[in-house]
C-alpha cells in the first residue's frame, strides 16, 4: 500500500511541477548505402593532396522495411591524402520521401583504413529527438569514369530515441 502511495505521489509531483516527461527506446540495425560520387582533387605537392566530394546515394537497412529504409543520402566530404592513406571528414543528410531527415558528422577514416564513425548531429520530422552514433565499413567496386566512384558503405547504428509520453 505504501508503494503505490509513493508512486501516485510522484506522479503528482511530476505533473504538478510541469516538467516534462520522457521514456526512452535503444535500437542499433545495419544498413548499407549504396553510392556513387565525384571528387575535385587539390594536390598540395608530391606526396599529399585534399579532395573534396559529394556523395549521393541509397540507404537499404537489413530487415528492407521501417523509417529508416529507403532513404536518400547525400554527403559532403573532405579528405586528406598522403602515402599513408587518407583521413576522412564531412556531413551527410539522410532524408525520407516526406522531407525528415537526419544530419551526421563523418569522420575517422585513418590512414590505410576503410573504417569510419560518426554522430548524430540533429534530426526532424519522425526522426525528431534521436541521438546516436555509427560505425562505418567501406567498399570502392571498380570500373566508373576517371573522377567518379561507386561506394557501398556498410554501416552498424546505435540510436537512442526520445519520446514525450
Amino acid at each position: 500500500m505504501k508503494l503505490r502511495v509513493a508512486a501516485v505521489f510522484c506522479l503528482v509531483l511530476a505533473v504538478a511541477l510541469g516538467g516534462p516527461v520522457f521514456s526512452q527506446t535503444q535500437m542499433t540495425f545495419n544498413g548499407t548505402n549504396y553510392a556513387s560520387s565525384t571528387f575535385k582533387a587539390m594536390p598540395l605537392d608530391q606526396g599529399h593532396v585534399v579532395l573534396i566530394g559529394e556523395q549521393l546515394g541509397i540507404e537499404v537497412n537489413e530487415s528492407g522495411k521501417g523509417p529508416f529504409n529507403n532513404l536518400s543520402t547525400h554527403f559532403a566530404l573532405t579528405m586528406y591524402m598522403d602515402e599513408k592513406g587518407g583521413h576522412y571528414h564531412g556531413y551527410g543528410t539522410y532524408a525520407d520521401k516526406d522531407g525528415d531527415k537526419m544530419v551526421w558528422e563523418i569522420w575517422d577514416f585513418p590512414a590505410g583504413s576503410n573504417k569510419g564513425k560518426g554522430k548524430l548531429l540533429a534530426a526532424t520530422g519522425k526522426f525528431a529527438g534521436m541521438e546516436g552514433t555509427a560505425d562505418f565499413s567501406n567498399e570502392y567496386p571498380k570500373g566508373w569514369p576517371e573522377s567518379t566512384n561507386r561506394l557501398i558503405c556498410h554501416e552498424a547504428f546505435k540510436l537512442t530515441l526520445k519520446n514525450p509520453l
